[in-house]
């Protein structure tokens, strides 16, 4: 049986691409999450200009989700004006389900960063946080971050499941090394990137000829 929790999985995904899929599914898999949000960030404060517009990628990450059925594509950052923070994605879906267990998946690289976040250390308050591993990047806890961390780290996957909010859980996940910069590049210099995204992502890329001028 599955559970209720809901996992939520944010990215620009410019393209979205079998990197960001597959680890959702497999966190999805391995805690029994009820599903897992794909949230596209709309307008990303940290992120430079975008490729593709907020439209055209949440159409894209429509068609990856089709063929993982607890994968969700959520476009609730582009129904908010103003910069797309996680904070408010959060205090969204506590509001809307204020006794289910949210978490947050972040890669190591991201957590570690995590500080330069708008509002940051209210993130634990409304959602645990789940670590996974990336391939190509280191894979330690950065200086700063093991003593915030430490209160909140647990190593039993059933209080994220018991509690709402406020533990921090390391999952290492299938390394995958795609990166959303590999799959532009390639698209601009007409190599293939079928086995990077589902084909029917690469079917649209392809008919609208995203990609073809940018890096």
């Amino acid at each position: 049986m599955t559970g209720n929790s809901i996992g939520l999985y944010g990215g620009t995904f410019d393209p979205v691409h079998f990197g960001h899929l597959k680890t959702a599914d497999e966190v999805q898999q391995a805690l029994d999450l009820g599903e897992v949000r794909m949230v596209l960030s709309a307008n990303p404060p940290h992120k430079q200009q975008l490729l593709l517009s907020a439209k055209d990628r949440f159409n894209l990450l429509s068609l990856a989700v089709k063929k993982f059925p607890a994968l969700q594509a959520d476009d609730c950052e582009i129904k908010r004006s103003g910069p797309s923070y996680m904070i408010d994605t959060l205090r969204y879906y506590r509001q809307r389900e204020p006794d289910k267990p949210l978490l947050l998946i972040l890669g190591m690289e991201a957590f570690n960063g995590l500080m330069s976040w708008y509002q940051w250390g209210e993130i634990i308050r409304l959602a645990h946080i789940v670590v996974t591993d990336r391939a190509g990047f280191g894979n330690e806890l950065a200086e700063g971050m093991q003593k915030y961390v430490s209160p909140f780290l647990t190593t039993d996957k059933s209080e994220l499941k018991r509690l709402t909010h406020g533990k921090i859980y390391q999952l290492p996940v299938t390394q995958i090394d795609i990166s959303a910069t590999q799959v532009r590049q390639r698209i601009k210099s007409k190599q293939t990137v079928k086995e990077m995204l589902p084909t029917e992502c690469w079917d649209s890329i392809f008919k609208h000829g995203f990609y073809t001028q940018g890096a």
